[in-house]
């Protein structure tokens, strides 16, 4: 399928030359006389124009120079060497992941012991391969961001397709929950989905809090990236916090979206209440001046969106049509239905006609939520500088997903916190190191609005015992379900620890390190638990009644507690996972001479299978006797995969005397870290367990227990678990359906390959055009391995006995397994044109076309 993508934005913003694969930027260069010859030995200074904090190196004896792990900002560089005149070059932009080139000829003069020269807006990436797109400063506080949402800044990175809010979307024909996101370099991904954490959707995918776009100095996207760069094929998405400086400054704002605003929607007569306010501020500055700086932002925000949704609901008017139908059969109304639609409906959603779409609910969908920021940087003394920032945001959304009855509206609070801690040394002027440590933390819980029903009051008595909150999901063809969102969440936390060391000698950049993720995240979706019912229509004496609408007899069903088909979840499905990965990488920049720039570098990842210390999680493995438990049986759900080397490789061409056209190419090797919703909430349609959780394990296992064709009755359990308990080996006198996972699972990983030439056309307007493509391998599917051959069975025990696997496991029904035998390809046109400070205009337009398959 082609796709054409076209982003034309004003106030947009920089892509900056090469990547550094960090969260913080680089300079480098080299120093040349006024004949060309290289200058070893010389002085060079780096100051940063906000804190006045100074960074020294020095040329080496191939004249080259390098500044690694810079905090993002504006810089000065001074160079110095004896017999030459000081050069100072002013006004430079270090970008986020990104490396300036700064190739310095010095002059002989005879007037002047200092050359000062403003640094051009946009130069040539001349060192790497990797493709970095960079939104700064005012341009990315002006953009026009609805809801403020950074996540929708990826749509302009080139290469991108889907849906931005949420960040979830393709970059460069990966999966949309393929790319690492992360804060000051360190973790922001919620585990779950593969997605962020920080500005994750809630309900209906609108962010559930909001990092103030006021804290971000730069936001980056990388792709093609070095060995540095990792845990996902995608790329990396990074966000550069903003810092204090020598001076105090700071920003109060308000933004209000209000329908007063707005055009009148041409179906309605009145315009439908659509208001947010977002307010906060901003404050930075130094508490000592030279060596300690502060920032801190506030933002709170508030919303209510009134939705034109219409729903059917059964009406007073529908059931005094279905009572006429049980009173045309004989058939009494059944009291435990009588009170159900007493008191899980509310009256004042009961008043419409018995026709479709009978009901327009009055109330809207809000939320709200309450988000800050701190963050300080430390200069310990001229060698070590200090960072660390902590963001916290709390809000609640409160929305329709399929009921237009607010009791039944979906209700998600949520908790994040990011926090991180930035260790800078430089032990000499070409030697530097970078430490990392950071924790992420998301929580989030899903119930309906109203969860104060009385069951048993009701006489509905799902089974001995039962306990939870809430009303159960009630589907009577035709209306609005009832009981929507079972209980719902989960608590997700990343330890996140990096190490980089960089060394500059000769001709080479040297950069090599490592980084450990601890995930651990308790999952507690009680899907089902609440039991489903069904009323078709199917059950009574009046189906098939001519001339009678189809709802009315769905609820004639209902009034007469004739359910088609129910079913519900015994046990504990809660669980308590842990993932641990690990990677070392090695690199080197080789600048082989002015014009020729050669990257290469190998990364090794190690993506641990999930696990826990309660070893309630099996699989189905045959050659063991069926369903195994992780600690008994297997070490792990899948096999430890130690093989995952990545090769990268890259260069950088300079073209023609003046040095103003580039020709770029690489490849690489990139593992990804698979998400953990599919293997514990995978939700498919052909009746298996959501997911490994739902298989028998555990002191309280999971069971999925059906009952269809019967009649509700006051005060009888509809379920009788202790029937049907069956907790290990290979069947328990009953067919039942499990989850597993493939004992051949391997890391899903992807071949990046790009190739493409760039053209300085001034000071402040560069062009690309090139070709970006990749092949995905070991992606994750999911198969039902037990399925019998397609044909018509004359009953269910001869479907049964077709099955794959019947003659050893003669009990297993559905055994649906994550695979990793998926693949894909993605090829793509890629052409950017970027335009910075021309009188002060900045844009970009960024034109892909593409096929993935």
């Amino acid at each position: 399928m082609k796709q054409l993508l076209v982003v034309l934005l004003s106030v947009l913003f920089l892509v900056v030359p090469a990547n550094a694969q960090t969260f913080r930027g680089a300079i480098n260069g080299t120093v040349t006389d006024p004949s060309g010859a290289v200058v070893p030995g010389a002085q060079i200074k780096a100051t940063n124009k906000a804190t006045s904090i100074d960074y020294a190196s020095e040329s080496t004896s191939d004249g080259h120079f390098a500044f690694q792990d810079l905090p993002v900002g504006t810089y000065k560089v001074s160079i110095s060497a004896n017999g030459f005149p000081t050069l100072e070059v002013d006004n430079i932009l270090v970008g986020q992941g990104a490396i300036y080139t700064l190739n310095a000829g010095l002059k002989i003069s005879q007037q002047s012991t200092t050359v000062e020269v403003s640094a051009a807006a946009l130069t040539l990436d001349t060192t790497t391969s990797t493709q970095t797109t960079l939104v700064t400063g005012s341009d990315l506080q002006s953009m026009p961001l609805n809801g403020r949402d950074f996540t929708q800044l990826i749509s302009v990175s080139p290469g991108f397709g889907g849906y931005s809010a949420g960040g979830f979307g393709s970059l460069n024909g990966t999966r949309a929950n393929q790319v690492n996101w992360q804060i000051d370099g360190v973790d922001n991904n919620d585990l779950w989905h593969n997605v962020p954490a920080v500005n994750q959707g809630g309900v209906l995918g609108i962010a559930g809090i909001v990092l103030p776009i006021d804290s971000i100095d730069q936001f980056s996207v990388q792709t093609q990236a070095a060995p540095e760069s990792g845990r996902n094929p995608g790329g990396t998405v990074d966000l550069a916090l903003r810092s204090g400086g020598n001076t105090f400054h700071g920003s109060a704002y308000y933004y209000v979206r209000n329908e007063a605003f707005a055009a009148a929607s041409p179906f309605s007569d009145t315009k439908k209440e659509n208001r947010n306010h977002q307010y906060g501020f901003s404050v930075g500055g130094p508490f000592i001046k030279d060596r300690l700086f502060f920032f801190t932002t506030f933002e709170k925000q508030r919303f209510v969106i009134g939705l034109p949704g219409l729903g059917t609901e059964p009406s007073t008017a529908y059931q005094t049509a279905a009572l006429a139908e049980l009173s045309k059969f004989g058939v009494a109304e059944n009291p435990v239905s009588a009170n159900l639609i007493a008191n899980l409906l509310p009256s004042y959603a009961l008043h419409g006609p018995a026709s479709p779409d009978n009901y327009s609910s009055p109330d809207p969908e809000y939320g709200y939520s309450y988000n800050g920021l701190a963050k300080l940087d430390f200069k310990i003394n001229d060698k070590n500088t200090f960072s660390f920032h902590y963001f916290i945001g709390q809000g609640n959304q409160v929305a329709p997903v399929g009921s237009e009855v607010k009791d039944y509206y979906e209700v998600g609070p949520i908790h994040v916190s990011n926090y991180a801690a930035a260790w800078n040394s430089t032990l000499s002027p070409r030697l530097s190191n970078q430490l990392l440590a950071g924790v992420n933390y998301f929580r989030q819980i899903f119930s309906d609005f109203n969860t104060n029903f009385d069951l048993a009051s009701y006489g509905l008595n799902l089974y001995d015992g039962f306990n939870l909150a809430g009303a159960p999901n009630i589907a009577i063809t035709g209306f609005d379900s009832i009981g929507l969102t079972a209980p719902a969440g989960r608590e997700d936390i990343t330890g996140h620890l990096t190490d980089v060391v960089s060394y500059t000698v000769g001709k080479h950049q040297f950069r090599f390190g490592g980084e450990f993720r601890r995930a651990q995240l308790e999952e507690f979706y009680h899907r089902h638990a609440l039991g489903n019912f069904v009323f078709d229509g199917s059950q009574g004496p009046w189906a098939g009644d001519p001339g009678i609408d189809s709802n009315v007899l769905a609820l004639a069903d209902f009034l007469a507690g004739k359910v088609s088909r129910s079913s519900i979840a015994v046990g504990d499905p809660t669980r308590l996972v842990h993932v641990k990965t690990f990677a070392l990488f090695a690199q080197d920049t080789w600048q082989i001479n002015q014009k020729l720039t050669f990257n290469y570098g190998l990364r090794w990842d190690y993506e641990g299978p999930m696990g826990n210390d309660k070893k309630d999680l099996s699989v189905f493995v045959p050659s063991k006797g069926g369903l195994v438990f992780q600690g008994a049986g297997i070490d792990s759900v899948y096999p430890k995969d130690f093989r995952n080397f990545s090769p990268r490789v890259g260069f950088a061409y300079k073209l023609g005397q003046k040095g103003d056209l580039v020709v770029r190419g690489g490849f690489g090797v990139y593992f990804d870290t698979p998400n953990l919703n599919p293997f514990l909430d995978n939700r498919p349609s052909n009746g298996a367990p959501n997911g490994l959780e739902g298989n028998p394990a555990g002191p309280t296992p999971v069971q999925t227990i059906p009952r269809n064709a019967f009649t509700l009755a006051s005060g009888v359990a509809v379920f009788n678990p202790s029937t049907t308990a069956c907790v290990t080996g290979n069947g328990c006198g009953q067919v039942f359906n499990i989850f597993s996972v493939s004992q051949d699972f391997r890391t899903p990983y992807n071949y990046n390959y790009n190739l493409n030439v760039e053209k300085s056309l001034g000071r402040s307007l560069l062009l690309q055009v090139g070709y970006v493509g990749s092949a995905a391998h070991r992606l994750m599917t999911t198969a039902d391995i037990n399925q019998p051959a397609p044909a018509v069975y004359a009953s269910d025990v001869a479907k049964q006995a077709a099955r794959p696997f019947f003659g050893p496991f003669p009990d297993f029904g559905v055994i649906n397994q994550i695979q990793t035998n998926g693949n894909s390809n993605y090829n793509s046109l890629q052409t950017v044109l970027k335009l910075r400070e021309w009188h002060r205009f900045t844009s970009q337009f960024a034109y892909t076309w593409a096929h993935g398959l």
